[in-house]
């Protein structure tokens, strides 16, 4: 799975932002996917996703809990992730963290 990364000002440290896109049961899928930061400008370990599909738009967080990415139980979380589409972001973070 392919990614692109959106960078920010130079000479300066760029929180990690990127786009990817990938198809999975048929269904096309279009993400972006931001290190979370705190208020405090601390990174917290998780990342926030807006994914879109034809079957519409949902805003979650991704969690990793010992190996495996999870969904967060947010409210501004739509409907449920299938957690194979999760276990696909979470792949592409590993590629992006290289």
């Amino acid at each position: 799975m392919g990614y692109q990364l959106v960078t920010g000002k130079p000479d300066a440290m760029d929180h990690l932002v990127f786009t990817t896109v990938f198809n999975h049961n048929n269904t096309f899928y279009k993400a972006a996917l931001a290190e979370t930061i705190s208020w405090e400008g601390h990174l917290t370990g998780t990342y926030d996703v807006l994914l879109q599909s034809g079957r519409g738009t949902q805003r979650l967080t991704l969690v990793k809990i010992a190996d495996r990415w999870r969904a967060g139980n947010e409210v501004e979380q739509i409907g449920v992730v299938q957690q194979e589409v999760v276990d696909m972001l979470g792949a592409v973070i590993g590629e992006v963290r290289g």
